[in-house]
């Protein structure tokens, strides 16, 4: 048995042990025993087998190109195309929040409207038992917090824990509602759920149009794989200008030019980021 068979075979191991490790990263698996004391460990070595599968590969492709660029490229796909491919989770996120947000808000106004809870506190506090499973953890620690912090205190936290501008304007609502009372918070909560609805109809028009350019994306990425694990093992006749040095810095120019493109095309599909318009005071004075 040659030299060089003997790295295939460990490569082929490599990469083996990388594929089933990333598989059972991504079902959850841990490999740390449960009574590990660092958190931060664990996560650490979750991380692990996907670079240890993008190491194999490059190493794979090392041995079967001999070019170093595209070892590089190889270990830079592995590990960056799934999150450049994937899109549409922030979309989703942002839509199940919304919907949350209306329900909870609805939630709230029907307790105000019909006499159940006399007050924003009691209000709080029995949403808690129907509040939808996306912002559930929010609303227990804001209905926690209420008795040791105060409500206002309470709400800023909840509106940054939940991370949406929306959240922001019914703390808002909510903290003027405690600062001087008066009526019509169940009105002003209903008119904020039935905007809820509307933002999450359109998010979901908008998504389904930038889902177009993430398919496109994902046909265009496969068929290059294709072509180009085709080409090296079928056609290295054609590719052996790549053996250069010139062909070398050919090579990483065109991974350069494809994995920019690929980005780009990646943030014009994402959803732009909401500027958050409840502020809380402390951080606004030390930004001054």
């Amino acid at each position: 048995m040659t030299a060089g068979v003997l790295l295939l075979t460990l490569a082929g191991l490599l990469v083996s042990a990388g594929l089933v490790a990333g598989v059972a990263a991504a079902r959850g698996v841990s490999f740390l025993p449960a009574g590990t004391p660092s958190s931060r460990l664990r996560h650490r070595w979750q991380a692990t087998p996907l670079h240890l599968g993008a190491l194999a590969t490059g190493v794979l492709v090392l041995l079967i190109t001999g070019w170093p660029v595209a070892a590089l490229a190889a270990v830079g796909g592995v590990v960056f195309i799934p999150k450049v491919l994937g899109g549409g989770r922030a979309a989703k996120q942002l839509i199940a929040t919304s919907e949350a947000l209306a329900d909870w808000t609805r939630r709230l106004a029907d307790l105000i409207s019909s006499g159940a809870a006399g007050s924003t506190r009691e209000a709080l506090r029995r949403s808690l038992t129907s509040a939808p499973a996306p912002i559930a953890p929010a609303v227990s620690n804001l209905v926690t917090r209420m008795g040791p912090q105060g409500v206002e205190s309470a709400l800023r936290q909840f509106a940054d824990e939940v991370g949406d501008p929306a959240a922001d304007k019914i703390a808002m609502v909510l903290i003027l509602r405690e600062r001087n009372g008066g009526p019509g918070l169940a009105e002003v909560l209903t008119a904020l759920a039935a905007d809820l609805d509307e933002r999450s109809r359109m998010v979901r028009e908008v998504e389904a149009e930038r889902a177009k350019p993430r398919a496109n994306m994902r046909t265009i990425v496969v068929t290059t794989l294709i072509l180009v694990v085709g080409m090296t093992l079928f056609a290295r006749t054609f590719l052996s200008g790549y053996s250069t040095v010139l062909g070398q810095l050919a090579l990483l120019l065109d991974v350069v030019v494809f994995g920019t493109a690929l980005r780009w095309m990646r943030r014009l599909s994402d959803p732009p980021s909401r500027p958050r318009v409840l502020v809380d005071p402390g951080l606004a004075t030390v930004a001054r």
